[in-house]
């Protein structure tokens, strides 16, 4: 599923392939000339040098080694306020386990809102 957001006034195109685990997001609608691939993720360029997109590969990858997000992970990736997240976790809108009285988020739960939010970008 494609979104198209806008984000500092120029439109972005963000789509995250669950099954294949492949994260795409287009700057602009250009006609792509070169693309340079280095660890996992392939940057996109127009003729004049410009970056239109970035494509990554493995996209997990992005959130390192464990599966699990803590509360301040998901703020800090979505780029949003604890409070925020408290209130989608009480309408039920991002799925969720308690450790103790702590949020703990799946990382391919968290990623799926990817498309939704312009402000993702990767760390």
């Amino acid at each position: 599923m494609w979104s198209y957001d806008q984000f500092r006034g120029a439109a972005i195109k963000i789509h995250h392939d669950t099954v294949r685990d492949y994260l795409t997001i287009d700057f602009a609608q250009e006609v792509e000339a070169r693309s340079v691939y280095s660890e996992g993720m392939i940057v996109r360029y127009d003729k004049a040098g410009h970056v239109i997109g970035i494509d990554i590969t493995d996209s997990m990858k992005l959130f390192g080694g464990s599966d699990c997000m803590t509360l301040q992970e998901v703020c800090r990736f979505l780029g949003v306020s604890e409070s925020t997240v408290r209130r989608k976790v009480r309408a039920n809108k991002i799925k969720h386990t308690m450790e103790g009285n702590r949020y703990r988020f799946r990382k391919s739960d968290v990623l799926g809102l990817a498309p939704s939010n312009p402000r993702v970008v990767p760390p």
